[in-house]
């Protein structure tokens, strides 16, 4: 109803304008060139939108920027280990060696879920844990130092980093690191 009574009021203002206008028009025309005066005049371009209110425009729409599945895929992995670096997937899948040092979080810390200063890969040892403001900051720190410590040195599974990760060959923490290795593996990450 309001909008019928909306276009009813359009099209009888357009009506009386019409009607009165080019008379005043004209009027002010004759008056102007006969003073040497220029005209004022004004038109319409869109009657359609004038009358309606509605565009014959098809508004833009802003593209929403497209989300990485792998981001919903690893933090869904993380939740379900009830693992607090959930929230940082994003984070996480920015670093090159990032299924390592997730997968060594599990035998450091059961995938941060037993950690202090954000620190849940032991860096530093029990008697000089180093601390981390975030635990973006701790990724990002052991993602750098096993690529130019370990990695780039030929150390790249659990079983050549163990003895000088952990100080010994320790069989648990090699199990614990691979399994989440193997898990990281078959989770259906898009390339």
């Amino acid at each position: 109803m309001t909008s019928r009574f909306q276009l009813s009021v359009r099209v009888t203002v357009t009506l009386l304008i019409l009607a009165i206008v080019p008379n005043l028009f004209i009027t002010n025309s004759v008056q102007a060139q006969t003073e040497n005066k220029s005209t004022i005049s004004f038109e319409i371009k869109n009657i359609h939108e004038y009358l309606t209110g509605k565009s014959d425009k098809q508004e833009a729409v802003p593209a929403e920027p497209e989300v990485d599945p792998n981001i919903a895929i690893l933090q869904n992995y993380l939740t379900q280990k009830g693992s607090p670096l959930a929230p940082y997937a994003e984070d996480i899948l920015k670093h090159e060696n990032w299924k390592l040092v997730l997968a060594i979080s599990n035998g450091e810390s059961t995938m941060c879920k037993h950690q202090l200063y954000h620190n849940c890969w032991g860096v530093g040892g029990a008697w000089n844990l180093r601390r981390y403001s975030s635990f973006v900051e701790g990724f990002s720190d052991v993602n750098r130092f096993l690529g130019e410590m370990y990695i780039a040195k030929g150390a790249d599974t659990p079983e050549k980093i163990v003895r000088k990760y952990v100080g010994n060959p320790s069989p648990s923490w090699v199990r614990a690191v691979n399994q989440v290795l193997v898990q990281l593996d078959q989770l259906p990450l898009v390339n």
